[in-house]
């Protein structure tokens, strides 16, 4: 037949695009809520930076054109990192692009082109509400006819793109969110570096001088510089603004310019260019990247693929499986007759429950379940049956007492015929939930033993593991004990992780199990497999309780009783199941005007379809009512009632506490968490990589930077300020994914009350540390010696790292924070940027503090970055001027700026002026030596809050919150 062919119909990007603009046009929600999302993070950060530098009378003063070249700077920054917050969507979108290429229903340039035109708008939108409120909240220039503003928003709306197109190309070329995050650090590390903000054209060094001439974010800064000072505002001679000292001059960069424009006197000082034809080279070359991106895009789209398609041969592990299954078959049989924890025998009944819901639009509530009885016995296996809303869900989760609302509950659930107390219920009870959720880094064995430690805690070490080893044995799964958890999702179908879930409940020796549909997404064979080893535990003396959709012959047939739910939430029948339902279809065909069971039809969907009536069924009846007057309801009634007396079959559950000691679920959860970090490469060492590539690409670009020169000195300061926030905020961000998979996991053990929220936290806090310990000390030891930065003293070297250990501590912990209040990865990736702008703005770096409004000043105080770089800045640039060869404390007062009046005075002085380095920088920072311990111990504070803040977050956040 030859290759395959693209379908005709997609010869072009036409319908895909008509498709995407339908999506837009008729208000979808996922589009809407990403609108709505994008509109309110650019409206928050542009409002913040407008009202920010907000000057309403911009004088002749290089303190308030050095404002606007702040915003400038920010704007670039933001628009570029407002489009990281796309990345999680991205990725997990890839896998149904990977499967319609593979389908052939359209080529991947359709796709491309219908991604950026279905884009564009919202770019459009960033930009038009981003320049008109930045440009006219700043007061930027509205000369020449205004059309530097034009020329701003051109710049704006290239940079958008520009950031949405480099989101895009690494959404599909890179793996995961840790290499992504990787990456992004490594791009915006070198955007921002070579922007001609931190470091002037000249300045930078001949080896990276290349990337200075091609970097999009250094056009865009240009554009914007040389269209707002080249304009008529700035249009007087240096002669007729500059006036030199007494008093000190407003306009430093006039010196000696007097025929030039005060404000074409400002881009050279800057070192920028001038004339205004960059303009259009600067816009050329956004343009250009914005090719280069989807050209990139494109190549990814068709030659990477990182998740390849499940072959549908057998595995290894399957073969092992297959090689072992005689004697599989005996180890289960085994595990059955004499597990060594015995469960405590409880009959579990429930009499006329009812459960209603209150719709918010129609403020009325909406009956779930209705009049709704039965029971269960220790080596029963019950499943609820009925169509979708029949409530059978919610019948689970009102006997498990989970995930409801127990004031809206009606009627009586009883334990041995006591009332059921859900305090000590939940100690003998497992819950498999629907989403299995287990860490991915520990070993299946890991993952049941450490459920064991925690849930059975009154046994020894040598017991637990040998129920261990007995519940690997009647789950089947000790031939893959010692793979990891995130293997298994590698298999064809998904039976060894549902084994892996009902394993971590069942060793908690539970006396009665509930399951939430386990056999969803299984195919026949595995379904059947889940049913038996469940039929297997319930031989044990143990009460199953699950719900199920249309089970097959075989799996009905392992039943013991079913109930089966109409749609109004009212029971149609409850009773014993029969060889292959015989029980069933004996009692509907004995309704008169029931119809017969086709003979291709399964009893359960017979069963299931005929209560909810589908349209094979010919009469009206009500089977509720059918049931309710029925021989079969009656006997029931009977046994009901006797299942009423307390007693009767057990004694009354009294058990209040946890399994463990507290001090044994911390440790407990420690190693695990160690262990966790230690298996997970492409986060923990990868760190590790991220800091040493930052360390060396930071050290090269200063590399032996002369400090005694003002550019070089805020230079040089710069470096500080920038590793800062590029190492920090790249932490935050990848602790975002890792927080976001953990949170999962977490909240699956909270449900079953396994671990504490404090020891979580603990936990996770004591393995973040050395991690971070390391990579900084790689990092400090690569970056300080390069930069002759805090190397006059081991003192100083450790004072350094420890203060930035600080501040990356407490800005992982901030990331944390953010994917734990956040319901969502893409809010919690979209907050740290919108935080992160914040922090760079009032850090007093790009604004100093004399600059920042009153309004402000408290972000100033309350700003992490800003005491990691007092503190930082402090110790690198520090030298004792009080010292006898210097200005002996005071004694000498005319060796500050009369270097042979101290001959013998070590610390370095600035060019021309003479004047102290360490003066010169303390002065326009306003650094104090002295305050260090106060930023340790403010860094300390912060770590401290974000972490409590994160235990608050996953006790009382709506999203988190489940019984």
């Amino acid at each position: 037949m030859g290759p395959l062919q693209y379908v005709d119909t997609f010869s072009s990007p036409r319908r895909l695009l008509d498709e995407l603009s339908s999506l837009t046009t008729k208000g979808t929600e996922p589009v809407r809520l990403q609108l709505e999302r994008r509109f309110r993070e650019v409206l928050t950060m542009s409002f913040f930076v407008g009202f920010f530098l907000f000057r309403v009378h911009p004088a002749p003063d290089q303190r308030i054109m050095n404002l606007f070249r702040t915003g400038f700077f920010v704007s670039v920054i933001n628009l570029t990192m407002f489009n990281v917050g796309q990345l999680p969507a991205l990725m997990s979108e890839r896998n149904i692009f990977y499967k319609q290429k593979a389908a052939h229903f359209y080529r991947p340039v359709s796709y491309l082109l219908a991604k950026f035109f279905g884009n564009f708008p919202f770019s459009l939108c960033e930009a038009i509400v981003w320049s008109i409120i930045v440009y006219f909240l700043t007061g930027m220039s509205v000369a020449d006819g205004g059309w530097h503003f034009f020329v701003y928003f051109a710049v704006v709306l290239l940079t958008a793109l520009n950031g949405s197109a480099m989101v895009r190309f690494l959404g599909f070329a890179v793996p995961n969110m840790d290499k992504a995050g990787l990456i992004i650090g490594v791009f915006v590390t070198l955007f921002i570096l070579f922007a001609g903000f931190l470091m002037p054209r000249l300045q930078v060094p001949k080896y990276w001088v290349w990337f200075y001439y091609i970097n999009p974010l250094q056009w865009a800064i240009t554009a914007l510089m040389i269209s707002e000072y080249g304009s008529g505002t700035y249009s007087k001679l240096c002669s007729e603004v500059y006036k030199p000292p007494p008093p000190a001059p407003l306009l430093p960069q006039c010196a000696e310019r007097d025929n030039e424009t005060y404000g074409r006197a400002f881009l050279e000082a800057g070192e920028f260019f001038v004339s205004e034809g960059w303009i259009a080279v600067a816009l050329f070359m956004l343009f250009a990247w914005l090719v280069v991106w989807n050209c990139l895009t494109y190549y990814a789209l068709t030659r990477i693929q990182h998740k390849k398609i499940l072959r549908t041969g057998k595995s290894i592990n399957e073969e092992k499986k297959e090689n072992a299954l005689a004697k599989k078959i005996d180890d289960v049989e085994l595990a059955v007759n004499k597990l060594s924890h015995t469960a405590v025998p409880v009959t579990l009944s429930w009499h006329e429950l009812c459960y209603e819901v209150m719709i918010p639009v129609i403020n009325r509530p909406r009956t779930i379940l209705k009049v709704v009885s039965g029971w269960g016995e220790p080596s029963d296996m019950v499943a609820i049956l009925g169509s979708d809303a029949s409530g059978k869900t919610t019948l689970l989760n009102s006997l498990a007492g989970r995930k409801i609302v127990t004031e809206r509950l009606e009627g009586q659930i009883l334990v041995n015929g006591y009332p059921k107390d859900q305090k000590s219920f939940r100690h003998i009870m497992g819950y498999v939930d629907r989403i299995d959720a287990y860490t991915p880094y520990l070993t299946v064995r890991e993952t049941i033993a450490y459920s064991a430690a925690l849930r059975l805690g009154s046994s020894s070490k040598q017991k637990q593991a040998y129920f261990v080893d007995e519940v690997l044995e009647l789950t089947e799964l000790t031939y893959v004990q010692n793979a990891l958890v995130s293997s298994l999702v590698n298999d064809i179908t998904f039976d060894r992780e549902k084994r892996l879930a009902i394993a971590t409940e069942l060793v908690s020796n539970p006396s009665v199990l509930f399951l939430e549909n386990p056999t969803k997404g299984l195919d026949s064979s595995s379904a059947n497999d889940i049913v038996k080893c469940l039929q297997h535990i319930s031989k044990t003396g143990r009460l199953v309780i699950m719900t199920l959709n249309y089970p097959s012959q075989r799996i009905l047939s392992m039943l013991t009783k079913v109930q089966i739910l109409k749609g109004s939430g009212e029971t149609a029948y409850f009773g014993p199941v029969g060889t292959n339902g015989e029980s069933i279809i004996t009692y509907f065909q004995s309704i008169p005007g029931a119809p017969l069971c086709p003979p291709n039809k399964s009893v359960s969907a017979y069963a299931v379809d005929l209560v909810a009536g589908m349209p094979f069924r010919k009469s009206e009846k009500d089977y509720a009512f059918e049931y309710s007057v029925s021989e079969l309801a009656l006997k029931n009634h009977v046994q009901l009632q006797q299942l009423r007396r307390p007693g009767r079959n057990g004694e009354k559950i009294q058990i209040r506490s946890y399994g463990a000691s507290y001090y044994t679920v911390l440790m407990e959860t420690i190693m695990s968490v160690q262990r966790q970090y230690w298996r997970n490469v492409n986060y923990s060492w990868g760190r590790m990589l991220a800091f040493l590539i930052m360390s060396v690409i930071l050290g090269s670009v200063f590399y032996k930077l002369d400090r005694t020169s003002t550019l070089g000195l805020n230079s040089m300061a710069g470096s500080i300020f920038i590793s800062c926030v590029l190492v920090g905020m790249t932490n935050a961000q990848n602790a975002i994914p890792q927080t976001m998979q953990m949170r999962a996991v977490h909240l699956r053990e909270r449900a079953v009350h396994q671990t504490s929220i404090l020891a979580y936290n603990i936990a996770y806090t004591l393995a973040e540390i050395p991690y971070l310990m390391v990579a900084n000390l790689i990092f400090c030891s690569i970056f300080l010696p390069m930069t002759k930065i805090a190397t006059y003293s081991a003192s100083a070297f450790f004072k350094f790292w420890f203060i930035s250990l600080e501040f990356y501590a407490a800005v992982t912990f901030f990331g944390a924070f953010l994917a734990v209040v956040s319901p969502t990865p893409v809010i919690a990736s979209v907050l740290v940027p919108i935080v992160v702008g914040i922090w760079i703005s009032t850090a007093g770096l790009v604004v100093p503090r004399s600059m920042i409004l009153n309004t402000f000043i408290w972000v100033f105080w309350t700003n992490p970055l800003q005491w990691a770089l007092d503190g930082l800045t402090s110790v690198a640039f520090y030298c004792v001027l009080d010292k006898p060869s210097c200005l002996n404390s005071n004694l000498n007062p005319e060796c500050e700026t009369d270097i042979k009046a101290c001959p013998q005075c070590d610390c370095p002085r600035m060019s021309g002026t003479n004047v102290f380095v360490w003066r010169q920088i303390s002065n326009i920072r306003s650094l104090d030596y002295g305050r260090i311990p106060y930023d340790m111990i403010a860094l300390l504070l912060f770590a401290i809050l974000f972490r409590v803040l994160t235990v608050l977050a996953f006790k009382y956040t709506r999203h988190y919150r489940r019984t």
